[in-house]
């Protein structure tokens, strides 16, 4: 965007519309303003009489050529950076500009392109690297900066071609980095990925100071195929910068480490629902006949074998919970705590025991998961403190809950096992709260078994309470 606040880039161009293509450059490319020249000597006295940012020349002047121009302006300013823009391929013409000093060389075709000027432009702008504010900056600080990066750092113009690459990509992707440079690297992109690594280049000019991301696949030098994290900034208006800039992270053994871990959770999940369903089978056969046995006959083996029964089956319920890893919660939404508490409660079988809900707040949680937290909870106290235990839940001072009773509590030296697999001083099955805590964490909460408490209590932090839900 044109400020005005740095010396003037100058475009020396006769035809076809010099004062729309100004209007262009100054909606397109990083410079403080623009102002034109229809002719060189005109030019040449506008370099004389005060500072310029930038030379943007045609090759052909009504009253010399450009190359003459470039000749001359580099008397009088060496530094100058100087782009030079022609209709004529001529092999002569690029050479005597290289001579001379010329800092960019642009072939066009029929009327001159904004954008792909201003691209050089800023090509030249940073490669000579001033700072438009008037302080300079030393030539290649910036690559000094991301030299040795872990990351691989590209700046691609408005296009697509990559202006800067750092000397991670020869590490990575078995490229030098010459092989980049001037080039734009979609055909390198899997063909399945391309689509969306072209969306992600498109319209520049629409995400300017934005950020966007994709992950994609690429080929290596060597012809295989690695995976990409791409984080684009553009910052084609930082006149230190001036192009998107994309930090690219290989991502390829965690994805495979995460595609597998989904597999082996898929065969887990299959196969601990083959097994409940062969082990619920007989359980009933079991409960029917025993049923039938207490018709025919009166026996306390009886209760003893329906116990075992329901332990076996509590057990099944709990293998599968357990194997839903990954899975373990669903989308997380605004729940009613007091609502999901009482339907925890009415799923515990303890007629003697009381329960208290002390919030009406609303947390961001999946409802059925959070509900068989709490049951798990209730079973818990229910189990260890008794048949006529109280338990209460009711809310932490900042970001979250409480869930305790009125029973022995927890010896001191059991409290870093109450959260482990098949740990239990009872008859329990010894996953409630390890099933808990992988509930927990999935939410992303924290449950810690307080140290202070008479009965045992356990505290959930990290809880997001929604906005304008009531406290206690």
């Amino acid at each position: 965007m044109v400020d005005g606040s740095g010396p003037p880039t100058l475009l020396v161009a006769p035809e076809p519309d010099p004062d729309a293509l100004r209007d262009e450059l100054a909606e397109t490319a990083e410079v403080s303003s623009v102002e034109t020249a229809e002719y060189g000597a005109t030019a040449l006295e506008m370099l004389e009489d005060g500072p310029v940012g930038a030379v943007l020349s045609a090759a052909d002047l009504a009253d010399m050529g450009g190359v003459d121009l470039l000749q001359q302006a580099r008397c009088e300013r060496p530094t100058v950076p100087f782009v030079l823009f022609s209709r004529d391929g001529d092999e002569r013409l690029v050479s005597e500009a290289l001579s001379v000093g010329v800092t960019e060389y642009v072939p066009v075709e029929s009327n001159p392109d904004a954008d792909i000027l201003a691209d050089r432009l800023t090509d030249a702008l940073a490669r000579v690297r001033p700072d438009l504010t008037g302080e300079e900056e030393s030539a290649g600080r910036f690559e000094q900066l991301v030299e040795f990066s872990t990351d691989m750092l590209t700046i691609h113009r408005r296009d697509g071609t990559v202006r800067y690459v750092n000397p991670i990509i020869e590490d990575i992707m078995g490229y030098a980095p010459s092989e980049f440079v001037g080039h734009n690297p979609i055909d390198r992109i899997h063909p399945e990925d391309r689509d969306d690594v072209l969306e992600f280049f498109a319209d520049p000019k629409d995400w300017l100071g934005e950020q966007r991301e994709v992950t994609y696949r690429m080929q290596t030098a060597a012809g295989a195929w690695r995976t990409l994290e791409s984080i684009g900034h553009n910052r084609l208006k930082d006149p230190a910068l001036a192009g998107v800039v994309v930090n690219s992270r290989d991502v390829t053994e965690r994805q495979q480490y995460q595609r597998e871990l989904e597999r082996q959770n898929e065969r887990l999940e299959k196969f601990a629902s083959v097994v409940s369903h062969d082990l619920r089978n007989p359980l009933q056969v079991i409960r029917a006949r025993v049923e039938a046995a207490r018709a025919d006959s009166q026996s306390e083996h009886h209760a003893h074998i329906e116990d075992a029964v329901d332990r076996m089956e509590t057990l099944i319920d709990d293998v599968l919970t357990l194997a839903r890893e990954g899975q373990v919660i669903g989308d997380l939404g605004e729940t009613a705590l007091d609502d999901c508490a009482h339907a925890a409660w009415a799923h515990v079988d303890a007629p003697e025991a009381t329960f208290a809900c002390r919030t009406d707040c609303a947390i961001e949680a999946d409802a059925d998961r959070l509900v068989e937290l709490l049951q798990n909870l209730y079973s818990n106290a229910v189990r260890h403190a008794g048949p006529d235990v109280t338990v209460r839940l009711g809310l932490l001072d900042e970001d979250g809950f409480y869930v305790e009773d009125d029973g022995p509590g927890i010896p001191r030296d059991e409290r870093d096992l109450v959260f482990e697999y098949g740990y239990t001083t009872g008859d329990g099955t010894g996953m409630g709260l390890a099933i808990v805590r992988e509930i927990a964490q999935a939410h992303g909460w924290d449950v810690t078994l307080a140290d202070d408490a008479d009965g045992a209590r356990f505290e959930f932090t990290g809880v997001t309470v929604c906005p304008d839900s009531a406290g206690e």
